[in-house]
């Protein structure tokens, strides 16, 4: 007995669980449903964006309370739109390059220097005088001259210079008179000179010569005696470079000029005044001339 009535209460149980499932199904269909999802579908990324702008404790709550109203205030409210905003290209005209330009430009063009290159000493300009020193060597020279010579009667005069290697100038002199040596400091190119106020000289070899390493450098004059007595010969060494000449050494040699009885007569002739010797050949032709006549006429 009691096994019937325990079924007849579970079939009465199964009636009233199928009668309030069907109920419900009808309060709450599929298109319900469906329509209630979708809606929370949409307004998914307005829920998430007030979410973010809540506290993590008040959004639980909201969405513990009722599904209806969440899904109602997140369609009420959009999410919010980012503005963004760009700044205005700066322009010509502004006074950041209108005021401060020149400043700007004097900047970047101005190159960069390390402080140890300002502080570097700089370096002494070179001395000219030091560096035409350096340029210079030294050989040995040597000069000749008579010790004796004629009034009129030319004669030669010999400078000589060795930059060889050799220790002496002498062996490229004649060596028939008065024969001199030394040394002298000598550039690339050289000019000599030969002067002396008694003397009528002419060049017979260039005064300019650039200097040999393979043989001697000779300079050779022509010297007229135009004085008796003793007379100097002066011989000057110069440097030649782009400027003007630089003398480097002066030898001086002394001749004595000796007097014989034509070269007094043509010395007389010489110094004599014309006028004088004129009338002194006339003179002397007019008196040969009496001479002869009163001779004549004595005999």
């Amino acid at each position: 007995m009691m096994r019937f009535i325990s079924i007849l209460i579970l079939l009465a149980g199964l009636a009233v669980a199928g009668y309030g499932g069907s109920r419900l199904l009808e309060a709450y269909g599929p298109q319900d449903l469906g329509s209630a999802a979708s809606d929370m579908t949409e307004a998914a990324p307005a829920e998430e964006t007030v979410m973010e702008s809540a506290p993590m404790e008040e959004a639980a709550g909201a969405e513990m309370a009722a599904e209806p109203a969440a899904v109602e205030v997140a369609e009420a409210k959009p999410a919010p739109e980012i503005a963004t905003r760009s700044l205005p290209a700066p322009s010509l005209d502004d006074d950041l390059f209108s005021g401060e330009s020149a400043a700007i430009d004097e900047v970047l063009m101005t190159p960069e220097v390390a402080p140890e290159v300002l502080d570097a000493p700089t370096a002494p300009a070179p001395d000219p005088a030091a560096t035409f020193l350096e340029t210079l060597q030294t050989v040995p020279v040597a000069h000749e001259t008579p010790s004796m010579a004629e009034y009129k009667r030319p004669f030669e005069a010999v400078l000589a210079l060795d930059a060889t290697g050799d220790d002496t100038a002498a062996d490229a002199l004649p060596g028939r008179g008065n024969v001199q040596e030394g040394t002298a400091r000598v550039s690339k190119r050289v000019e000599a000179r030969l002067s002396g106020s008694g003397f009528a000289i002419k060049a017979m070899t260039p005064e300019q010569q650039t200097i040999s390493p393979l043989t001697e450098n000779t300079w050779r004059w022509s010297v007229t005696p135009l004085t008796a007595g003793s007379q100097e010969l002066t011989f000057d060494i110069y440097a030649i470079d782009d400027g003007p000449a630089v003398p480097l050494r002066t030898f001086h040699n002394t001749v004595t000029v000796q007097v014989t009885g034509l070269n007094r007569a043509i010395a007389f002739a010489d110094q004599a005044n014309p006028l004088a010797v004129f009338l002194g050949g006339v003179g002397s032709i007019l008196a040969g001339l009496f001479g002869a006549i009163k001779f004549v006429r004595k005999r």
